[in-house]
């Protein structure tokens, strides 16, 4: 069995729009056209004929960066308000996943640019959907927001109430180019935010995510990363030893930090909070799944594909032979049974 856990639906007509969007307008903020033009988006045949080739019988549809952005686009194109589009993409999303037959799920929509509005979507669409899909940075008000900022609390308290696994897909606001000091090569910028960027900024939001405390005051939150994370797993002895180095350092200063009921002084431990946090597979390794699978538990890792922004013969493809190389016990957990315990099915 295989459940994909990171695979994009964008109901109709919210892709096409775009589409059209980005031809008025001339924007590409998240990349060229070919990667949001696939009729697959929307065509939900082209979605079975894809998960049977591949032996997939259950794909969640969780939303990626560039989702912002087509919830703006619908605005102007059908003339509503942000929050009456989310409604509408995710009442449509959710309608189709019930005609499926239990072969595809999805996540809601959370945007959390519209502040208290956006938590309606927890309540309004809980009972049908497997979890919720926001993203790891928002630009408010021109200023880039991390998940962790004081505006966001209110959601992290309802999705803990919830009960719902988190979905976070990185937002393509963190950058690690310099439009001062380009590099040579042909397309070197991008290949470097999509090679390292995106991996920082998912390694960046688990670590904001623990070390601001967020999975103190909600310690039931479960949430779940692409791309193994980014560098999180590969992060966490380092984040130890530091750790071991700052507490020496606070106790021999005569400062107490182990008290979680001080928080502005409470130091902590990445490492203690691996059961909060979950990664998909999408674009890694076997050696980097068996690694990641041996630092968070065998338990923490999802399969997902990214279908269909990455290529076929990569994405479903080349993962899944990717797979057949872990050990078969770790095989079945990454495959389906992690997510069949996470997801509740």
């Amino acid at each position: 069995m295989l459940i994909d856990c990171h695979a994009h639906h964008v109901a109709a007509p919210f892709n096409t729009d775009y589409l059209a969007w980005m031809e008025q307008t001339g924007r590409k903020d998240f990349g060229p056209v070919y990667l949001w033009n696939n009729p697959a988006f929307e065509e939900v045949s082209l979605r079975y004929k894809k998960m049977e080739a591949s032996g997939i019988q259950i794909s969640l549809n969780t939303y990626s960066a560039n989702i912002t952005q087509i919830i703006d686009a619908a605005c102007v194109t059908v003339g509503i308000s942000p929050l009456e589009a989310v409604q509408l993409l995710n009442d449509r999303t959710i309608s189709l996943c019930k005609e499926s037959g239990g072969r595809l799920l999805t996540t809601a929509l959370v945007d959390l640019r519209l502040g208290n509005e956006a938590l309606l979507e927890i309540g309004r669409c809980h009972d049908s959907v497997k979890g919720y899909s926001i993203l790891a940075a928002y630009r408010l008000n021109g200023q880039l927001c991390f998940l962790d900022a004081p505006e966001f609390e209110p959601f992290w308290s309802e999705a803990e109430r919830a009960g719902k696994p988190v979905f976070i897909h990185f937002s393509n606001l963190y950058k690690v180019n310099d439009p001062d000091a380009p590099l040579p090569g042909f397309m070197n910028d991008t290949l470097l935010y999509a090679g390292m960027g995106q991996l920082m900024e998912d390694a960046l939001c688990a670590a904001r995510l623990v070390l601001s405390g967020i999975f103190d005051r909600h310690p039931r939150l479960k949430v779940v990363l692409g791309q193994l994370g980014g560098m999180y797993p590969f992060m966490l002895e380092r984040m130890e030893m530091l750790y071991t180095m700052y507490l020496t350092g606070a106790e021999r200063a005569g400062r107490c930090v182990t008290d979680p009921s001080a928080p502005e002084r409470f130091l902590r431990n990445m490492k203690n909070y691996t059961n909060n946090i979950y990664g998909d597979t999408h674009s890694m390794s076997a050696k980097a799944v068996m690694c990641a699978a041996e630092i968070l538990g065998s338990d923490k890792i999802l399969f997902g594909s990214d279908y269909p922004i990455t290529p076929d013969d990569w994405g479903m493809g080349h993962a899944l032979e990717q797979l057949k190389e872990l050990p078969p016990e770790l095989y079945d957990q990454v495959a389906y049974k992690n997510a069949k315990t996470l997801l509740g099915l």
